[in-house]
């Protein structure tokens, strides 16, 4: 018997791989339009009140110093407008960061009037060295949250990496006295050559301290944080959910996606503002770049929106505050094992936000606030 020629056989159905590049990449397109046509409120903003730092960590990724100004154009005005766009849009969650935030006269008025506003969750990033006693009292009658960057369990490590004498003393009065106030506390240990040794200890000394939020992190290869780490493709640095219902605004007014993000200015607050930057094509073209930068190295899951302000609380913002849920296989098949690096995401704290192991997920506007 006499088999047809090959090309006259059926032919098998060509299917798409359901976790091919251009299948997901178009998944996540899709889903980043549908939040823009949607117009779903804005989850998370940072606002870089100064890059002025009495510190001058080696690592860097702001360049932050003494060096620079206090102002860069920004009054205090502009941040309670600021305050009052990111409400207009439905934020509920602000941190207030810098340079040092403590240095800027204004963060008093700012944190009161974000509560005012009806912020749930009001965060100031600090080294701690600069608390008075009228920061404290406006800490405790708002009932901030306060995130401190740790680098050691000593003077010898962590002042070598701050480049400030004292600073460590300063830096473990403050997390002490916060800890034992009651505040919500946590701290991030940056991971570098100065440090690597000391990492278990330090975060053994923290929670010897009351703090039960510890994360470590690795340096961004960004600002001075190049020297330690040679930086990658711009875009690379970044953790992929950057502008994922969250946006930064600089101490000189210009928006980012995401506070790693300097290359990016999408807009000017004074200018432009939130609302049209936020659902504008800048930050749309921005998640498009990004997503096209990271490729395939993605997985559509449930629990990668699981990146919220504080740890166990549901949200699809990403933001500097939650650690990574527990691996699970079911839902991310092929991706978990304890060869698999936990991601990264902004500022100074582990996340699960990168695209290896995240699709773009949009925000729901009926995300349990905390």
């Amino acid at each position: 018997m006499l088999l047809p020629p090959a090309t006259d056989l059926p032919q098998p159905t060509r299917q798409t791989c359901p976790f091919s590049t251009d299948v997901i990449a178009a998944q996540r397109r899709r889903a980043m339009q549908q939040a823009i046509d949607r117009r779903e409120p804005l989850d998370f903003i940072w606002l870089e009140l100064t890059g002025r730092c009495n510190l001058e960590c080696v690592h860097c990724y702001a360049d932050s110093g003494p060096q620079r100004p206090l102002s860069e154009g920004m009054k205090l005005d502009d941040w309670i407008d600021a305050l009052d766009q990111a409400a207009a849009l439905g934020c509920k969650k602000v941190q207030f960061i810098g340079g040092e935030p403590t240095l800027y006269p204004g963060l008093a008025q700012l944190i009161a009037h974000a509560r005012k506003t009806g912020y749930e969750h009001v965060c100031v990033y600090t080294n701690g060295t600069h608390f008075t006693d009228h920061l404290k009292a406006v800490f405790l009658e708002h009932q901030v949250n306060l995130a401190f960057s740790v680098y050691g369990s000593s003077e010898a490590v962590h002042d070598r990496i701050t480049q400030r004498k004292g600073s460590f003393v300063k830096t473990d009065r403050a997390v002490r006295w916060a800890s034992e106030a009651g505040l919500p506390v946590r701290a991030s240990i940056i991971e570098m050559h100065a440090n690597a040794h000391d990492v278990g200890e330090t975060e053994r000394m923290l929670r010897e301290a009351g703090v039960t939020s510890v994360y470590v992190d690795r340096v961004r290869g960004l600002g001075r944080g190049s020297q330690e780490r040679p930086a990658q493709p711009a875009l690379k640095e970044l953790c992929g959910r950057c502008g994922d219902g969250k946006v930064c605004v600089s101490s000189n007014g210009e928006i980012y996606p995401c506070v790693f993000a300097r290359f990016a200015a999408l807009g000017e607050i004074k200018n432009n503002g939130l609302a049209e930057v936020f659902y504008g094509r800048p930050l749309h073209g921005f998640r498009n770049a990004l997503i096209d930068a990271h490729g395939q190295a993605t997985s559509l899951t449930t629990h990668a929106s699981a990146c919220g302000p504080e740890p166990g609380e549901p949200s699809t913002g990403c933001s500097p505050e939650q650690p990574a849920p527990p691996c699970t296989p079911e839902r991310d098949p092929g991706r978990c094992g304890p060869e698999i690096p936990p991601p990264d995401c902004a500022p100074e704290k582990p996340s699960i936000c990168t695209p290896e192991k995240a699709a773009f997920h949009p925000m729901s506007s009926t995300a349990k606030p905390f």
